[in-house]
């Protein structure tokens, strides 16, 4: 029996909503096992134990985000190897190209975050460029000028996939340059991280595919980093705020701020993937 296309074609696909919603519980309930996990492991735990707990925070949301977004292109899935090599480039960049430059080069840290006046626009201009710009050749170099990316849902699955990768080096150095960090604020600040780098990338993704598709400016690819980059830097000024000692109330306001921002942008992209699911259908 043939798909009711045209009951589709001009709404919203309500699905969408329910996964995601069902999406963030399920990372909240991940999360929420991993921080009572960490109530109850005995302090100063050793080395090996560590690093098993950082590769398992570092990799384990990147991951359940991925099948997620994937699953969203289920009337056309794109290849998994495609999906990997996307993955692994934003990883490579940002351990190759974005923390050097970040933390040797430019010694952001060092600096910026001693003056409130220039702290924000530092880390719009110096995080939030840089990581997303790596999302954005990541997606470029591989998939963007293939067949593979032949319909707007892959701008927003390849995007995802790439701020994931990002945002798994990102974790991963984060836990080993932290040795000894307690596990309840690397928990928050990992799930945060994973949530908002796929939703700001996925956003840029949508418009990379706009521009593909949609017959916009040249300069279209171009806003669609810079507005992602804003998010991003606004969220990774925000969460900078939180020790991997401790969260104490300040902290911990402007970690509720930054889950805000990831939230909101979350939502946008679930309603952008409702509205170009429709559109699959009637391709398909």
């Amino acid at each position: 029996m043939s798909i009711p296309v045209d009951n589709y074609v001009n709404k919203p696909h309500p699905g969408v909503w329910r996964a995601g919603l069902l999406q963030i519980v399920l990372v909240a309930i991940f999360s929420a096992l991993l921080a009572l996990l960490a109530s109850v492991l005995p302090v100063g735990l050793d080395r090996t134990t560590r690093g098993g707990v950082g590769l398992v925070l570092a990799f384990a949301p990147a991951l359940i985000w991925i099948y997620f977004f994937y699953r969203q292109d289920r009337l056309e899935p794109e290849p998994k190897v495609s999906v990997a090599q996307v993955f692994l480039l934003a990883m490579v960049l940002t351990q190759a190209v974005g923390i050097p430059l970040l933390r040797d080069l430019l010694a952001v840290g060092e600096w910026a975050v001693a003056n409130d006046a220039v702290s924000l626009p530092v880390s719009i201009l110096a995080f939030g460029v840089v990581y997303q710009t790596i999302a954005y050749v990541a997606v470029r170099a591989v998939v963007y000028n293939t067949h593979e990316f032949d319909e707007r849902m892959d701008g927003i699955v390849y995007g995802t996939v790439a701020g994931l990768g990002v945002a798994t080096l990102i974790n991963l150095r984060f836990v080993t340059d932290n040795d000894g960090v307690e596990l309840l604020p690397a928990v928050v600040r990992t799930a945060t991280t994973t949530l908002a780098m796929a939703s700001f990338s996925g956003l840029m993704g949508h418009m990379m595919a706009e521009a593909k598709f949609g017959r916009r400016p040249f300069w279209w690819c171009a806003v669609g980093v810079a507005l992602a980059a804003l998010l991003n830097g606004l969220f990774s000024w925000l969460i900078s705020e939180a020790s991997v000692t401790g969260l104490t109330v300040d902290p911990w306001r402007s970690l509720g701020l930054g889950i805000v921002v990831a939230l909101a942008t979350f939502v946008v992209v679930m309603w952008l993937i409702s509205r170009v699911v429709p559109v699959s259908l009637r391709r398909s």
